[in-house]
């Protein structure tokens, strides 16, 4: 068996646990996968939904990629906003892996126009105050009881300081002006339905030649996490035969 780890990276508002069923799913196909709580996230958070900096994300990636260094082939992959801050974290070049997989990375957003012009001189003058979630039941998935079991959960947040919002919209703008710098094997799939970040930010990263490119059909944000789960498996467990990762 090949060596090759996984680093998972989770989304904006939630935390490394409801992850653990696709790291067990790369586990058993022979990857060694590994979770960490994003700062402000999970139960060791001292504020949730907020950073200083954009450097305690990038600090957090170098820390956990630490765990797959020294394997023969290292992933990163990423959902949603995990995928903006694996992707910032490559084009940065502060990690190195051989291979990205992103799920509905958080490449836009669908917060309303006036509260992203109001994110940047809040986050000087209010920094803590706070902007709500756009994640509802009706919009995380097309699963039901996805939706419930998200709003029962106690590591689940509903809101994020302008502090934390402003440096998404930095590390955005970022992401865009750079996407062309990215040059490892990439998978990216994003669901057509997803209204809490929609696809049309991935037309960019769509156009590299080392991406392959994925719209999932009758899906919500959650693509794996619905009936759409076993297409995208299918779908990376091709690309991960095809590049010869397992």
């Amino acid at each position: 068996m090949r060596n090759t780890e996984v680093l998972l990276l989770h989304g904006l508002f939630e935390h490394k646990g409801r992850h653990k069923i696709n790291a067990d799913w790369f586990d058993k196909l022979g990857i060694k996968s590994h979770l960490i709580d994003l700062p402000g996230h999970g139960s060791d958070a001292k504020k949730k939904g907020d950073i200083d900096s954009w450097v305690e994300n990038d600090n957090a990636v170098i820390n956990g990629f630490q765990n797959i260094q020294s394997a023969e082939k290292k992933i990163l992959f990423g959902h949603s906003y995990g995928g903006l801050v694996a992707t910032n974290a490559v084009l940065k070049e502060i990690v190195k892996p051989d291979y990205l997989i992103l799920t509905a990375p958080l490449f836009e957003d669908n917060y309303p126009k006036f509260i992203r012009n109001l994110s940047g001189p809040l986050s000087k003058i209010a920094p803590n105050f706070r902007s709500f979630s756009p994640v509802t039941k009706k919009n995380i998935s097309t699963d039901k009881s996805v939706g419930e079991d998200y709003f029962k959960d106690p590591l689940v947040f509903r809101s994020l300081t302008f502090r934390l919002g402003y440096a998404i919209t930095q590390v955005q703008d970022f992401v865009d002006e750079n996407i062309e710098n990215l040059n490892i094997p990439t998978i990216v799939l994003h669901g057509k339905g997803d209204t809490i970040v929609p696809i049309s930010g991935c037309k960019n990263i769509s156009e590299l030649d080392n991406v392959t490119f994925v719209e999932v059909e009758n899906s919500k944000h959650e693509i794996l996490n619905q009936d759409t789960r076993p297409f995208v498996l299918s779908e990376i467990h091709q690309w991960l035969k095809e590049n010869k990762i397992i």
